[in-house]
Order: structure tokens, then sequence, then C-alpha cells
């Protein structure tokens, strides 16, 4: 009677735990991936929406005053102090002022539930209207990048597992234990063996070694491509982002102040019998185009800016 245990070669456990090491890396990784990925997203959302909103406040204003102007219009054909072209054109700008404050609405509506949908959530969302909407720029290191990661964790697993293969050519031991009786002993006897189990054959083993060694060399080319491409990325983001910026500065410092002047201006020039209507018109049109445009601007900057922070490819 006796007991035996075969045991792989003790350094074959050390380069197993490695690879066990390196998949757990590689697989906490892809976590990190898919978190980064999220928030982006979510990022991009919730800007979405805060942007949304303020575009519904300009336009829900520019609705109204044209409205009033209608109906103003209106009046004054019927009691004989404008034509009928001024009526009719005032009636057609608040149609379509209207039109685009509906619409606007809509993407309030449609960007809050895309924000909800993301974050998973079946309660209503509270949004504060933010008065600062421009993202700022963060300090990132490509280097320390989330995907750059995921691709050097890849390389050292498949690395592990080549050297877990080339472990397997090294022979087994073999412990054997057994106890049995000598007759003319009268007694028992114990004893131990210890052996060493050779592979004989090492073809198969070869060859996986081999195509564990060019999957190795196929990932490191392309950890390389992707670090060239999501370098080129970033330069080519900061550079949009600049242009954006600078732009964006002529709103921040003079384009909303004149928008503001503009609009304050022609309502008590118009009033004040100082401009006629179309000047009027064209007055509120460029006060408001001001406004929106920055949003635009605005819009554009930020999403640039997400998709640095949050840089990938």
């Amino acid at each position: 009677m006796g007991i035996q245990q075969d045991f792989k070669f003790p350094t074959v456990y050390f380069t197993q735990k490695k690879v066990n090491e390196a998949n757990v890396a590689l697989v906490t990784s892809a976590r990190d991936i898919n978190k980064k990925n999220i928030e982006r997203k979510v990022t991009i959302a919730y800007y979405q929406y805060q942007i949304a909103r303020k575009k519904e406040v300009a336009l829900k204003t520019l609705d109204s005053l044209y409205t009033n102007f209608s109906s103003m219009a209106t009046r004054r054909f019927e009691l004989g102090e404008t034509n009928y072209l001024e009526k009719i054109t005032a009636a057609s700008k608040q149609k379509q002022i209207n039109t685009k404050y509906l619409e606007s609405r809509l993407d309030v509506v449609l960007s809050y539930n895309e924000l909800k949908k993301l974050v998973q959530s079946s309660d209503t969302l509270i949004l504060v209207a933010e008065k600062d909407l421009k993202i700022p720029l963060e300090r990132i290191d490509v280097e320390s990048s989330v995907e750059l990661d995921y691709y050097r964790n890849r390389i050292s697993l498949l690395d592990a597992q080549r050297q877990l293969e080339k472990k397997q050519l090294l022979p087994g031991i073999s412990l054997h234990y057994f106890q049995g009786t000598n007759s003319e002993l009268n007694s028992s006897l114990y004893g131990y063996q210890v052996g060493l189990k050779i592979p004989l054959l090492f073809g198969g083993q070869s060859s996986r070694i081999k195509a564990s060694g060019i999957a190795q060399q196929i990932a490191s080319q392309e950890y390389n491509e992707y670090d060239i491409q999501l370098k080129a990325r970033y330069e080519a983001l900061m550079v949009r982002r600049n242009q954006l910026n600078n732009a964006l500065l002529y709103y921040e410092q003079e384009g909303t102040a004149l928008s503001d002047e503009i609009l304050k201006t022609a309502q008590g020039s118009f009033k004040n019998g100082e401009i006629d209507f179309y000047q009027f018109i064209q007055s509120l049109e460029g006060a408001y185009e001001i406004k929106l445009d920055c949003l635009e601007q605005l819009n554009q900057y930020n999403n640039v800016v997400i998709e640095i922070n949050y840089l990938t490819l």
C-alpha cells in the first residue's frame, strides 16, 4: 500500500503565479478603460444638457420678444400706423423663432434622457444650471493612459505565458510513500521514493513556445502603433483646442457684453422711434446670433477638451 504525489518543477509554480498576476492586471486595465469611457460619455451628456438649457433660455427670451413685437405690429396695423408687410413680417419672424425655441426644448429633453440613461437612474435627476460651462483642461501624461497600460499588461501576460510554456519542459517530481509487510521478518516496512519525470517529446511544447513568442511580438507592435497614434491625436486635439479657445475668448471678453448692449439699445431706440422695424429686427437677430454662436463655440470647445481629458482613439 502506498501514496504517490506528482509535482511540477518548483519554478513552474512561481511562473504560474506571475501569469495569474499579469492576467489580473490585464483585467483591471480593461475595467479602467470601461470606467473611463463611461465617465467620458457622462461628461459629454452633462455638458450637452447644460448648453441645451442655455440655448433654450436664450431662445425663450427671443421668442417672447418676437411674440410681443408681433402683437405690437398687428395692433399698429389695425390702427393704421404701419403697413401690412410689417405685420406679416413680424408674424413670420415670430413663427420662425418659436419653431427654434420648441426645437431647443426638445433638445433639452433628449439630452436629459441621454444623461439619465448613462447614469442608469430611475429617479429624477436634479441638475442645477452652472454659471461657468467652460470645462477646464487637465494636464495629462499620455504615457500613463489606461489604454497603454492595457497594452503593456497584455505584453506582460504574453511574456509570462511564454515563460510558463518554457518551464513545462523542466522535469516533474514524483514522491512515492509506501507501506508493506515482510513475512520473513514478520514486521512492517516503510519507505519512500523520489523520482524525476523527464519529458520525452518536445515538439508540441516547442510549437507552443514559438507561437507565444510570435503573439508577444505582435502585441508589442500593436502597443507601439497605439502609442504613436495616441500621441499624434493628443497633439492634433491640443492644436484644435487652442484655436477654439482663441475664438471663445472673443465672446468671453467682448461678444457677450456687446450682445447685451445691442439688445438694450435696440429696444430703447425702437420704443423711442429712433430706428424702424427692420433695423430693430436686424438688431435683435444680431444680438441673439452672438449669444447662440457663443454657446455653439463653447460646445465645440468643451467637446475637444473632453476628448483631451479622456484621451483615447
